[in-house]
């Protein structure tokens, strides 16, 4: 199997879970981070179509600001994107690293994110160490 990878000059993050790769060569690629979940941003689309989901509740859009912000911090010198798959929107599903450092994973573990139970709760170690400190959403 063929494993695409993604280098983006900058991966601007539309959300705390999702942004779009833009490649030197001009291209641009519209990325969902695997593994998370955080928290609707503005218009809330996502929200109007399935109100029950974890990222529609009150406590995750709360902190949906705080999230963007800081996966916009995290990824504005540009990322390393592996594709993992394609999503119904037909976003590139994608583990991103900065320096090195998986980026999902940084937002879990600050307790901004979620690990996503559908893609096999990937993050749960990150997840429960935010929760056990007490930060993001676990305060």
């Amino acid at each position: 199997m063929l494993t695409t990878v993604l280098i983006c000059v900058t991966l601007a993050m539309s959300d705390g879970d999702s942004g779009r790769c833009h490649t030197a060569d001009g291209e641009s690629h519209r990325i969902r981070l695997q593994g998370i979940d955080a928290g609707e941003v503005a218009p809330f689309t996502r929200c109007r179509q399935r109100p029950g989901v974890w990222a529609c509740s009150p406590v995750a859009r709360s902190l949906a600001g705080t999230a963007t912000v800081r996966a916009r911090q995290l990824a504005s010198a540009g990322a390393r994107c592996t594709i993992a798959d394609t999503d119904r929107y037909q976003r590139s599903v994608a583990v991103c690293t900065v320096d090195g450092r998986d980026l999902g994973g940084l937002l879990v573990r600050e307790g901004l994110a979620i690990s996503e139970t559908n893609y096999g709760d990937p993050y749960r170690r990150e997840e429960t160490e935010a929760r056990s400190a007490r930060r993001g959403l676990w305060k």
